[in-house]
C-alpha cells in the first residue's frame, strides 16, 4: 500500500512538473546533492583520464590518387582493346579488394609481427622491433597466427614458449627448429631490447596472408573525392603510424603497377596468339605458292583471260564465301573445344582474339567476358574461403551454366554456317556445270591462284595487326598518379582527447542532473504548508511554521527562554497569536498536540509553545500523555517516578506530580512509569477530573499526546481540546500523513484541528514563513523579528 502511494505521488509530480515546479525545493535538493554532483564530475574526469591513458592511439595515413590513362597509339591506329575497363568505380573496388591488399602486404615486412605486452596495453613494433625473426623454411601452417612468447637472457640466449611448450637456452643467430618452421633470431638493437624486455612481455606472430589481408582490408577506406577529376582518397588507420604510412604508400604503388600489368598482359596474350597464327598462315602461303608455280610450269598456264570473266568472278565469290565459312566453322570448333575443357585450363584471353573480326564476334564476346568475370570472382573468393564453401560452389555453378550457354550458342552458329556452306556448294556446282566444257587445267590454275591470294591476304593482315598491337603496347602510358604523397602521421585521429574529456564531463553533469531530478521527482516529504493544504481533502487550518534550528538542540528542548528574541521564539509567538483565531473565548484552554509518528517534534512544539505562553503572563502546565515513549522528563532532566500514569491510577496527587521550571508561570507533569494500558488510563473518568482540577489553577493546559498515526490513545484528548494541533516536520513527514489529518477532521469531527510545520529550512526557502489559517482558506501573515545571533532585524512574510 505504501509503495502504491509513493508511486502515485511520483506519477502526479511527474505529470505536473512544469506547472508545479518548486524552485525552493529544487535548490535545496541541489545543495544537498552537491557532494554527489562533485563526485559524479570527478568520477567522469578520472574515467576520461583512465580511458585516454589506457586506450591506444590510432593514426591515419592517407594519399590522394588520380585515375587515368593515355593510349595515344590506340587513338591513332584505332586498335580494338579486349580488356574490360570498368571505369572509376571498378578501380575503386580493385583498391578495396583483398586481392590487391594481399599483393601489397607481400611488399612490406609483415610476414612476422612483433608485439610488446605491458600491464594494460599491447603495442605492435613493426619495423621498430629491436629483434627480428628470419624465416629460412616453412613446411606447414602449424604456427600461423599463433603467439610465440620470447624471453631474452643476458648471455645472448633466449627462450620460446610455443603453444605452451617451453624451449630454453636457444642461441641468437643459430637455426631454430620450430613446428613446421626453420628460422633464425637476430638482435638489431641490444640497448632497446634490454629496456623493452624489462617492462614488457615480448612475443611475435607469423601471419597468414588471408587473415592479414582481412585485417588490413577492414581498416582501409577508399572514397571518391571528385568524379570529374577522377580523384580518389585512400586512408588506413592503425595504432602504429609507421605501419599505416608504409601500407598506404605500398598500396598506391601496387595499384599503379597492377593496373599497368593487367593492360600489358592483355596485349601480350593477343600478340602471342597473332604470332602463332602467323606461323601457320605463312606455311600455308608457302605451300600454295609452291603448288601454283609448279602447276604453271607443268601446264604452261600464265593467266585465265580466255575464260569468261563473268563466270570466273562468280566462281571466285562463291569459293571465297565457302572458304570464309570453313574458317569460321573451324574457329567455332576451336572455341567450343576450349570452352568444354576444365575451368582451370580456360584462358579467356585466348578465346576473345579467336572470335575477333568474325561475324559472330558480337554474339560471343559478351558471353566470354561474363565467363571471365565469374572466373575472376571465384579466384578472389578463394583467398578468403575454401573450395567447399557455398560462395565458391555458387560461382562454380554459374560458371557451368555460362559454359553451357556458350556451347549452345556456338552449336547454333555452326548449324547456320553449315546450312550457308551447303547452299554455296550447291550454287558453286551449278556454276561449274555451266563451265563443264572449260579446260580442266585452267580451272585448276584458277583454284590454286585463288588459294594463294587468300593466304597472302590473311598473312598480310596478321602482320599489320602484330605491328599495330606492338605499337599500342609501347604507346600505352598509365596516368594513375599520386597527387598527395602519404606522410608519417604525427597526431592521432583517435581517441580525440578534447571530445573525450568534454563527453565524460558532460556525462558526469548529466548523471548529476538525473540524480537531482530523480530526488526531486521522488521527493515525498512535506516541505511547505502549501503542500499540506493541497494534499488535503478537508479544510485544514494552518497556524504557522517553525524554522529549523541550526545548532544541536539542548537536552531541555526549551529554547525560547534562552533566546526570547530569536527567530524560533518569534515563530512560536506567531503561532500563539494565531491561536486566538481558533478560539478566543474566556477561560482556561486546553491545547492537545499530536503528530503522525515519533520524531516530528510535537514535544518540542509543546514545550516551546508553553514557554511563549508563559512569557505572555499566562500560567501554563504541560502534561506528558505519551506514556509509551515519554520525553518531557528527559527535556528537564528529572526522574519519571511519578507522573500521569500514577496520577490516573490514584497513587499520587496532582501536587506531588507537578514540577516547576525556571520560568515562574510554567509547570509540567511527566508521564510517569510506563503502564501496560495507557489507552484505558487516558480515556478514564479520572482524566476528566484531573483536567477539571488543573483548569482551576492554570490558564492553559498543553497535552503532549501520543502520535495518532501509531496509536489512537490521544484522539479523545484531541477531541476535548480547545486548540487541537497537528505537527508536521519539513523534509521528514511524508505527504500521505495529511490523510490522518483528513480522517481526524472528517471522521472524528475535529473541525478545529490546526497544522504547524516544524523544522523548515529557511536557507532553502526564501518564503519559509509562509503560512495560513482559517477554516478552509489560507491567509498571509508578515512580521519582523530580531535575530540575536546576527544582531539585526529581519522581515519575514509570505
Amino acid at each position: 500500500m505504501q509503495d502504491n502511494q509513493d508511486y502515485s505521488e511520483y506519477r502526479e509530480r511527474l505529470t505536473n512538473f512544469s506547472n508545479e515546479f518548486d524552485l525552493g525545493l529544487f535548490l535545496h535538493i541541489v545543495r544537498k546533492s552537491l557532494p554527489w554532483i562533485v563526485s559524479f564530475i570527478l568520477l567522469s574526469a578520472v574515467s576520461a583520464f583512465l580511458y585516454l591513458r589506457y586506450t591506444p592511439d590510432v593514426y591515419e595515413a592517407k594519399a590522394i590518387l588520380q585515375i587515368g590513362e593515355d593510349d595515344s597509339a590506340n587513338r591513332v591506329l584505332n586498335v580494338n582493346q579486349f580488356v574490360n575497363d570498368n571505369g572509376l568505380e571498378g578501380r575503386v573496388e580493385l583498391m578495396r579488394s583483398k586481392l590487391l591488399v594481399q599483393n601489397t602486404l607481400e611488399t612490406i615486412p609483415m610476414k612476422v609481427s612483433y608485439f610488446a605486452k605491458g600491464r594494460v596495453l599491447t603495442n605492435e613494433h613493426y619495423i621498430l622491433s629491436p629483434y627480428r625473426i628470419e624465416i629460412v623454411e616453412q613446411s606447414n601452417d602449424l604456427l600461423l597466427n599463433k603467439s610465440v612468447f620470447v624471453s631474452f637472457n643476458d648471455d645472448f640466449t633466449f627462450s620460446l614458449n610455443v603453444n605452451g611448450n617451453l624451449m630454453e637456452n636457444l642461441q641468437v643467430g643459430q637455426l631454430l627448429e620450430l613446428p613446421g618452421l626453420k628460422a633464425k633470431m637476430v638482435i638489431l638493437d641490444e640497448g632497446e631490447l634490454a629496456e623493452l624486455k624489462a617492462n614488457n612481455e615480448l612475443y611475435f606472430r607469423i601471419n597468414s596472408a588471408a587473415r592479414l589481408a582481412g585485417r588490413f582490408a577492414n581498416s582501409l577506406d577508399v572514397r571518391v573525392l571528385n568524379n570529374t577529376a577522377k580523384t580518389v582518397q585512400i586512408s588506413f588507420q592503425d595504432n602504429n603510424p609507421y605501419l599505416a604510412r608504409d601500407f598506404i604508400q605500398a598500396l598506391s604503388s601496387e595499384f599503379i603497377r597492377f593496373d599497368l600489368e593487367k593492360r600489358q598482359r592483355s596485349d601480350e596474350n593477343i600478340l602471342s596468339f597473332i604470332d602463332t597464327q602467323i606461323d601457320t598462315v605463312f606455311q600455308n602461303l608457302r605451300n600454295s605458292e609452291s603448288l601454283l608455280n609448279n602447276y604453271k610450269q607443268d601446264n604452261k598456264i600464265t593467266n585465265l583471260e580466255s575464260l569468261s570473266g563473268v563466270y570466273l568472278t562468280r566462281l571466285n565469290e562463291l569459293e571465297n564465301r565457302i572458304i570464309q565459312l570453313e574458317v569460321e566453322e573451324k574457329l567455332l570448333g576451336q572455341v567450343r573445344g576450349l570452352t568444354k575443357t576444365s575451368t582451370e585450363n580456360i584462358e579467356v584471353y585466348n578465346l576473345v582474339p579467336l572470335v575477333a573480326g568474325s561475324h559472330f564476334e558480337s554474339s560471343l564476346s559478351g558471353l566470354l567476358s561474363t565467363l571471365y568475370n565469374l572466373l575472376l570472382k571465384k579466384e578472389e573468393a578463394l583467398f578468403t574461403v575454401t573450395e567447399d564453401s557455398d560462395i565458391v560452389k555458387s560461382y562454380v555453378y554459374q560458371i557451368g551454366i555460362q559454359k553451357d550457354l556458350i556451347v549452345e550458342t556456338i552449336d547454333a552458329l555452326r548449324t547456320k554456317l553449315v546450312e550457308r556452306k551447303e547452299e554455296n556448294y550447291k550454287k558453286l556446282k551449278e556454276v561449274e556445270e555451266v563451265y563443264f566444257e572449260i579446260p580442266t587445267k585452267e580451272l585448276e590454275f584458277a583454284r590454286l591462284e585463288r588459294l594463294f591470294n587468300i593466304n597472302e591476304k590473311y598473312y598480310t593482315m596478321l602482320l599489320e595487326k602484330r605491328i599495330e598491337y606492338r605499337i599500342s603496347k609501347e604507346g600505352f602510358v598509365t596516368q594513375n598518379q599520386v597527387l598527395d604523397e602519404v606522410r608519417l602521421p604525427q597526431v592521432p585521429v583517435a581517441p580525440k582527447r578534447n571530445i573525450i574529456f568534454i563527453s565524460f564531463l558532460m556525462a558526469g553533469v548529466i548523471l548529476g542532473f538525473i540524480y537531482i531530478s530523480l530526488r526531486y521527482l521522488l521527493h515525498n516529504k512535506v516541505t511547505s504548508l502549501k503542500e499540506i493544504v493541497k494534499a488535503s481533502n478537508a479544510s485544514i487550518t494552518t497556524l504557522g511554521v517553525i524554522p529549523k534550528y541550526k545548532e544541536d538542540i539542548p537536552v531541555s528542548m526549551l529554547l525560547v527562554d534562552r533566546s526570547p528574541k530569536s527567530m524560533i521564539a518569534e515563530s512560536f509567538r506567531s503561532v500563539r497569536t494565531n491561536l486566538q483565531y481558533i478560539d478566543n473565548s474566556e477561560g482556561t484552554k486546553i491545547a492537545a498536540i499530536t503528530s503522525t509518528i515519533s520524531g516530528e517534534g510535537k514535544t518540542f512544539i509543546a514545550l516551546n509553545l508553553s514557554g511563549i505562553l508563559a512569557f505572555s503572563g499566562k500560567k501554563v502546565i504541560v502534561l506528558d500523555l505519551d506514556m509509551r515513549k515519554p520525553k518531557i522528563h528527559k527535556a528537564f532532566d528529572v526522574q519519571n517516578g511519578k507522573g500521569m500514569s500514577t496520577l490516573l491510577i490514584g497513587e499520587a496527587s496532582i501536587e506531588e506530580c507537578i514540577h516547576k521550571t525556571q520560568m515562574s508561570n510554567l509547570d509540567y507533569i511527566t508521564a510517569g512509569p510506563i503502564p501496560p494500558n495507557p489507552s484505558e488510563l487516558i480515556n478514564s473518568p479520572r482524566m476528566d477530573e484531573i483536567l477539571g482540577e488543573l483548569k482551576g489553577q492554570y490558564d492553559m493546559i498543553i497535552l503532549d499526546t501520543p502520535p495518532v498515526g501509531l496509536v489512537t490513545d490521544g484522539i479523545s484528548m484531541i477531541q476535548r481540546a480547545d486548540y487541537p494541533l497537528y505537527i508536521f516536520r519539513a523534509d521528514y513527514s511524508k505527504k500521505q500523513f495529511v490523510q490522518n489529518v483528513d480522517r481526524l477532521i472528517n471522521e472524528n469531527k475535529i473541525t478545529k484541528l490546526a497544522v504547524v510545520l516544524n523544522g523548515v529550512d529557511l536557507d532553502r526557502n526564501k518564503y519559509a514563513y509562509s503560512y495560513g489559517y482559517g477554516y478552509g482558506y489560507g491567509y498571509g501573515y508578515g512580521y519582523g523579528y530580531y535575530d540575536e545571533s546576527k544582531g539585526k532585524k529581519r522581515g519575514i512574510r509570505k
